[in-house]
């Protein structure tokens, strides 16, 4: 019964042999990645050709295999996003032989936008400061 259920089992997974596909995958925790920075992709791929992953605001290294031949299926890259790349999802596309594949990266809000914003805030929060210490330091010489 057991050795039936062994092989029932593998049939259903492939065998114990079996790779699954994993296609292109960035490595990391799925949070957004910041703009001028840098991360590690993995594409599952047995082909000898293969083309870098681009997208907008996107560049990829060149795929390179474990030079120890550990899964032989495995190349692994950098990607490179834009320090001016826009925010939001963006796809991203790797070609393993003449099959490409794609996975979406999301691109953080770099904030440059509203720099502006926050120094403007920042110089009048100091400006209503400087003008309380004036005003406090005037009215301590009248009345002493």
């Amino acid at each position: 019964m057991l050795a039936m259920v062994v092989v029932l089992v593998f049939s259903l997974t492939g065998g114990p042999g079996a790779v699954a596909d994993p296609g292109l995958v960035i490595i990391g925790d799925g949070a957004p990645v910041a703009p001028g920075t840098t991360v590690s992709a993995q594409m599952g791929c047995e082909e000898p050709t293969t083309a870098p992953a681009t997208g907008p605001g996107i560049t990829g290294g060149p795929w390179l295999r474990d030079p120890e031949g550990h899964q032989p299926w495995s190349v692994s890259s950098t990607l490179t996003v834009a320090a001016d790349a826009a925010p939001g999802p963006v796809t991203v596309t790797a070609t393993c032989g003449d099959r490409p594949l794609t996975t979406t990266l999301i691109v953080a809000d770099s904030g440059a936008g509203s720099t502006t914003l926050r120094w403007l805030g920042g110089a009048a929060v100091l400006l209503v400061v400087v003008g309380v210490m004036v005003l406090l330091r005037r009215r301590r010489a009248s009345t002493g």
